[in-house]
């Protein structure tokens, strides 16, 4: 039996549901209907389904376990939680606003204050052990030369990461971590992939704008960390070095300058046997000639992101009189940035874009664009924005642009996702007002979420008629408020002082 035969046989035998009355309700005869519920027969189809919901009167938590069991039985068990710890992930991206500088102060050396630094000291708990890292991660950020920090461990130590996101350590401080992705999809016991996972842990650290770097190597995750070794993990920094198990509840901290070096030569010889995991640069006007790396080459080119993907709708005139006078090199910018708008628009026909209604609402009130950084630009005119939402309504029509259902209408608005078979990226807004782009150099991550946005069902889309029909509402009204404002602008004439007398 399936997961969505048992869950339904489960329902009717506890609300002593009728099968014959279901059956009729839903247009079965009473033999298929049993077949279904015996597993001897794949799940209906979602209209069906939500049939049987309704009829066997199912409250939210149920109609919740009854839908998941559903669709593990219509996709398979490994690709319904893969997907599901992808969209749980892209739900809960963190928003800009979210992530708060730190308050802890990198003054000083704490450990070197308030802790004995011998050449070697035992560490008996996590609480000692997160002491320990803490200091000597505070020691490291303070020294007058840049500081660097190496870790060799897995991004399951959550209370480490919160730490590094937490403290003001700077960019000055280089951070260089390596770690095992798995080389099988394999979850967690709550159901998520471990890589995903991972990322999840590792991502504050680039919206904290931190200097850091994680590179990646294969392996079963379980058996190079778990299996019986005794401290698999290490963290080393300029003048002190800590080894400690991967549950974290013990280990061994050095402060001996030769033990410290040996550790270095560790690090370095596995990071040579490693790929970086992302490619990281900010969207400056120094760093513009990485565009060509974002342009959109490859077809079906998938775009996830509040606002709908507008640059293709920029024009020339536009970008002359909207890009900002003040930007250094203006003019050698300018062909460089049209170059790449005129190319995503060469590539629409191959394009993919889901967006929100909140994401359309907010550039036709602001007229503002997350995609480009607003000291790149001045807010676009109302004429520009409707110039723009009247080119969307025609890929609306064409379906190349999507507006998405809910529960995917949430989406955070700092996020952007752009993935294709051979190239994806998450850019955002980092903590210090940054454009941050995280391109994927490893395939498993880009899969992830390329897969995760192709499974997507109509059920999660507005129709085309329905997402035109919402552009030209706006449109309305931008033009009625257009017009409002030009009426405000006429006043009328100054009375005379004489019409307060009669004659």
């Amino acid at each position: 039996m399936s997961e969505f035969s048992n869950i339904l046989s489960q329902f009717i035998h506890e609300k002593n549901i009728k099968v014959y009355p279901l059956s009729k309700y839903c247009d079965f005869d009473r033999a298929t209907m049993y077949k279904i519920i015996n597993g001897k027969r794949n799940p209906p189809s979602r209209d069906i389904f939500e049939k049987m919901a309704y009829f066997m009167q199912l409250t939210p938590t149920e109609y919740d376990q009854f839908k998941e069991a559903y669709e593990i039985s219509r996709v398979g068990s490994d690709n319904y939680y893969r997907r599901k710890s992808t969209e749980n992930f892209l739900m809960h991206f963190p928003d800009k606003f979210s992530i708060c500088p730190g308050s802890a102060s990198s003054a000083g050396s704490g450990f070197k204050n308030d802790l004995q630094t011998p050449a070697c000291a035992s560490i008996h708990t996590q609480v000692e052990l997160n002491y320990a890292l803490r200091n000597i991660l505070l020691a490291e950020s303070s020294e007058s030369a840049k500081g660097k920090v190496a870790m060799f461990m897995q991004p399951d130590y959550e209370g480490l990461f919160s730490l590094l996101s937490s403290l003001n350590l700077g960019y000055t401080l280089e951070i260089h971590h390596i770690f095992c992705l798995s080389n099988s999809e394999i979850l967690n016991n709550d159901h998520e992939l471990y890589n995903l996972e991972y990322f999840n842990n590792i991502f504050p650290l680039y919206l904290r704008n931190l200097n850091y770097q994680a590179y990646y190597f294969y392996d079963s995750i379980h058996s190079h960390f778990f299996n019986l070794n005794v401290l698999p993990y290490f963290i080393v920094t300029s003048r002190y070095a800590v080894s400690f198990s991967s549950d974290y509840q013990y280990g061994i901290f050095y402060s001996d300058p030769d033990i410290v070096a040996q550790f270095w030569k560790m690090f370095y010889a596995f990071q040579n046997k490693c790929a970086p995991l992302f490619q990281v640069f900010h969207m400056l006007p120094g760093n513009l000639h990485m565009l060509h790396n974002l342009s959109l080459n490859a077809v079906n080119s998938y775009l996830l992101q509040p606002e709908a993907c507008l640059t293709p709708f920029i024009t020339d005139r536009i970008l002359e009189q909207a890009l900002s006078p003040m930007l250094p090199e203006r003019n050698k910018l300018l062909p460089v940035i049209g170059a790449f708008f005129s190319k995503n628009t060469e590539n629409l026909d191959s394009m993919h874009v889901y967006f929100t209604k909140k994401g359309i609402q907010r550039f036709t009130q602001t007229g503002l664009l997350k995609e480009i950084p607003s000291e790149f630009y001045r807010p676009l005119l109302p004429t520009e924005r409707l110039e723009m939402l009247q080119q969307l309504v025609l890929c609306c029509h064409q379906g190349t642009y999507r507006m998405l259902k809910s529960p995917l209408d949430q989406l955070p608005i700092n996020l952007h996702l752009c993935v294709n078979e051979t190239m994806g990226y998450f850019s955002f807004d980092n903590a210090e007002n940054q454009t941050t782009y995280l391109m994927f150099n490893e395939t498993g991550l880009l899969y992830t979420f390329l897969d995760y946005l192709q499974s997507l069902e109509e059920t999660c889309f507005y129709t085309p008629e329905e997402t035109a029909d919402f552009i030209n509402s706006e449109i309305r009204k931008l033009q009625y408020s257009q017009l409002y404002s030009k009426k405000e602008t006429v006043l009328p004439p100054p009375r005379s002082k004489m019409s307060n007398y009669t004659f």
